[in-house]
C-alpha cells in the first residue's frame, strides 16, 4: 500500500520528477567529459605544452567535484521538498517512520544512480560527436583522445553514487528528527533573514580582500608556479561568496527604501529575492565560477585559433616557394589572395645552389624587419651588395633550395653571363605571401603537399615558409586550443543546468503566489515584466562577476602567450558571442518558468 501511494505521489508530480532527473543527468554527462580529459594522463602528456598540466587538470577536477556536491546538495534538497509533505501525510496515515526512511533511501539511491548511469551514456555521445565536430572545425588531430574511458567512467560513477548514499543518509536523519506537523507544513514556510549591518560590512570588505589575493595570484602566476591556482580558486570562490551574501541584503534594503520599490510589482519582487537570499547567494557563486571558467576557456581557445595564423606571419616572409610549379599548381595559386610573389631561377650544381645576381637585383628577396614582435609583420627589401653580406645565410633564403637542405652549402650569385655558362640542374622557385594565411588554408595545404610530393623535404625538424610554420604550431599548441574549446562547452552546459535548475525548482511555490496575485486581481503583464526582473537579475550577477574575473583570470596565459600572441587580443568578439548565447538562454529559461508558473488565466481575460 505504501509503494502504491509513493508511486501515485511521483506520478502526480512527473513533470518536477522529469526536471530533477535531467539536471542531474545533465551533471553527471558534463562531468564525465572533463573527467574524460582529466584523468587521461597519456592525452594530456601528448598534447598540452604545460609541464604541470596533469596538476592542473586535477585542481579543475576537485573545483568540478565541489561544484557537483553543491549541484547534488540542491538536487536533494528539491527532492526532499517535493516529497516531505507526501510523507508526513504518510506518517498521519499511520506509517512507520523506519518504513518511510526505507523509502526516502531507496527513492534517492534510485534516482541517483539511473541519473548516473544514464548521465556517462550521454556523456559518451556528447564527448564523441563533440571531439569529432571540434577536431574537423579545428583542422586538429590529436592522440590518445578516445570518448569512452574507463577510468573516467568509474571516476565519475563513484563520485555520484557516493554522493547519493551520503545524500539519502541525511534525508533519513532529516525525515528521523522532523516532526509530522512540521513535514506537512514544510513548503509554507519561509525564513525571513536577519540583517546585520555590522558584519555584512566586514563580510563584504574581506570578500574584495580575498578577490584581489585571488586576481593577484593569477597575474604573478610567473612567480608562483602552480601554487597561483589553488590561491586564486580558494580565495575567489570565498570572495565572490562573502561578497555576495554581504552586499545582496543591503542592496534589497536599500532598494525597499526608494519610490522604485513602490511601483508595479517590484515590491513583490525584492521580497521573494529577501526570502530566498541565502539559497541564492550560493547558487550565484557557483554560477559565476561556472560562468568563469566556461567563457574563460572558450576565449583563451578562441585566442589561440585566432591568433596562431597571425603569428605564423610574423615568422616568415613567404607562406609557401613551390619549384617548377605544374598546370595545376598554376591553378591553386591563382586561388590565393597573393599579396606578394616573385620567381627566381635557380641551378643546383653538387651541393651548392646557384642564383642570377641580376633577377635578385630587378626583385629584391623580401626580408621580415628585425626584432619585431607584433602580430602584424613589416617587410623590407636590400640592396643587392647588402644582401650578399647578410641575406644569403638567412633561413627563409636558404630552404628556397630544393634539396630542402638535406645537404646544402651556401648559396651563391653569379652574374648574368656566368650564371648561363653553368652546367647544372635548373630549378625556378615561386614565392607566395598571402594577404592572411588564417584565408587560405585550405589552398596552402594542397599546394604543400603538392610540393612535397614532387621534392619531399629531408627533415622534419625545420619549417618552409609561414604555413608549415603555423602547422609546427597548431601541433604544439593545438591541444590547448581544444581543451579550450571543450571544457568551454563543457562549463557553459553545467552552468546552464545549474541555473536552470535552481530557477525551475521554485516554481512550484512561485506558482501559488501568483496565483493568489491573480486572484487579487494582478493583470498578466505585471505577473510577466516581475518573473523577468527576478530572473533576469539571477542571470546578470553572475555574468557581471564572472566577466571581471575572466579579465583578471586571463593574466595566468600570458606565458602561454607571448609577444605576438595575447590572452586579451580579440577579446570583443568572443565575449559578444558568449553573451549573446548567455541572452539567448536567458530568454529560454523565461519562456519555461513563464509557462510553468503564470496562471493559464487572467481574471481580466
Amino acid at each position: 500500500m505504501l509503494t502504491k501511494l509513493a508511486l501515485a505521489g511521483v506520478k502526480n508530480r512527473r513533470r518536477d520528477y522529469l526536471v530533477l532527473l535531467a539536471g542531474l543527468t545533465m551533471s553527471a554527462a558534463i562531468f564525465y567529459m572533463f573527467a574524460n580529459l582529466a584523468t587521461n594522463q597519456a592525452f594530456i602528456k601528448a598534447n598540452a605544452v604545460v609541464k604541470s598540466a596533469s596538476l592542473v587538470f586535477g585542481f579543475g577536477a576537485v573545483l568540478l567535484a565541489l561544484i557537483t556536491v553543491v549541484y547534488i546538495m540542491y538536487a536533494n534538497s528539491f527532492l526532499l521538498s517535493m516529497r516531505q509533505h507526501d510523507y508526513g501525510l504518510f506518517m498521519m496515515l499511520g506509517a512507520k517512520r523506519r518504513r518511510i526512511g526505507q523509502l526516502v533511501v531507496l527513492e534517492t539511491l534510485i534516482l541517483g544512480a539511473g541519473a548516473t548511469v544514464v548521465g556517462i551514456g550521454l556523456g559518451i555521445l556528447v564527448s564523441r560527436f563533440l571531439v569529432s565536430f571540434l577536431l574537423d572545425l579545428l583542422g586538429l588531430h590529436l592522440a590518445h583522445l578516445t570518448a569512452i574511458y574507463l577510468p573516467a567512467m568509474l571516476f565519475t560513477a563513484v563520485l555520484y553514487i557516493g554522493l547519493f548514499i551520503l545524500a539519502s543518509l541525511f534525508n533519513l536523519m532529516h525525515l528521523m528528527r522532523t516532526t509530522v506537523q512540521k513535514l506537512l507544513h514544510a513548503d509554507q514556510m519561509a525564513v525571513q533573514p536577519k540583517r546585520h549591518p555590522g558584519r555584512q560590512l566586514l563580510g563584504g570588505l574581506v570578500g574584495v580582500i580575498f578577490l584581489a589575493i585571488g586576481y593577484w595570484a593569477m597575474a604573478a602566476i610567473t612567480d608562483l608556479k602552480v601554487t597561483a591556482i589553488p590561491v586564486a580558486l580558494v580565495t575567489i570562490t570565498l570572495g565572490t561568496y562573502l561578497l555576495f551574501h554581504s552586499t545582496v541584503l543591503a542592496i534589497i534594503a536599500g532598494l525597499r527604501r526608494t519610490s522604485w520599490a513602490k511601483k508595479h510589482l517590484n515590491g513583490f519582487l525584492l521580497g521573494q529575492l529577501n526570502f530566498r537570499v541565502h539559497d541564492y547567494t550560493r547558487m550565484l557563486t557557483i554560477v559565476s565560477l561556472l560562468f568563469a571558467l566556461a567563457l574563460g576557456a572558450i576565449t583563451v581557445g578562441s585566442g589561440y585559433h585566432r591568433q596562431m595564423p597571425m603569428v605564423a606571419d610574423s615568422l616568415g616572409t613567404y607562406a609557401v616557394a613551390v619549384h617548377n610549379p605544374n598546370h595545376h599548381q598554376r591553378q591553386l595559386i591563382k586561388q590565393l589572395h597573393v599579396a606578394h610573389q616573385d620567381t627566381y631561377t635557380q641551378k643546383v650544381r653538387g651541393k651548392t645552389t646557384y642564383y642570377n645576381a641580376a633577377e635578385l637585383k630587378r626583385h629584391p628577396v623580401e626580408q621580415l624587419k628585425s626584432e619585431q614582435q607584433t602580430t602584424h609583420p613589416h617587410f623590407t627589401t636590400q640592396s643587392l651588395a647588402k644582401f650578399k653580406q647578410d641575406g644569403l645565410t638567412r633561413l627563409d633564403f636558404l630552404m628556397l633550395s630544393p634539396t630542402k637542405l638535406g645537404d646544402f652549402a651556401t648559396p651563391k650569385l653569379l652574374s648574368p653571363q656566368a650564371f648561363q655558362r653553368l652546367k647544372g640542374k635548373t630549378y625556378t622557385v615561386t614565392t607566395i605571401r598571402v594577404k592572411h594565411l588564417a584565408a587560405d588554408l585550405s589552398t596552402l595545404k594542397q599546394l604543400d603537399h603538392s610540393e612535397q610530393r614532387r621534392f619531399p623535404q629531408h627533415t622534419a625538424a625545420l619549417t618552409i615558409g609561414t604555413y608549415q610554420s603555423y602547422m609546427m604550431l597548431n601541433g604544439i599548441f593545438g591541444g590547448l586550443e581544444f581543451i579550450g574549446y571543450f571544457l568551454g562547452i563543457a562549463f557553459l552546459a553545467m552552468l546552464a543546468s545549474c541555473l536552470m535548475f535552481k530557477i525551475l525548482s521554485g516554481a512550484p511555490g512561485d506558482a501559488r503566489r501568483y496565483a493568489m496575485l491573480n486572484k487579487d486581481g494582478v493583470r498578466r503583464s505585471l505577473m510577466r515584466h516581475s518573473l523577468a526582473k527576478e530572473i533576469g537579475i539571477l542571470f546578470a550577477i553572475p555574468g557581471i562577476m564572472g566577466v571581471i574575473d575572466v579579465l583578471f583570470g586571463l593574466q595566468m596565459f600570458k606565458p602561454l602567450m607571448a609577444k605576438p600572441m595575447s590572452p586579451y587580443l580579440g577579446i570583443g568578439g568572443t565575449f559578444a558571442i558568449f553573451l549573446a548565447l548567455y541572452g539567448l538562454y536567458y530568454l529560454m529559461t523565461l519562456g519555461l518558468y513563464l509557462n510553468l508558473v503564470l496562471p493559464k488565466k487572467s481574471r481580466h481575460d
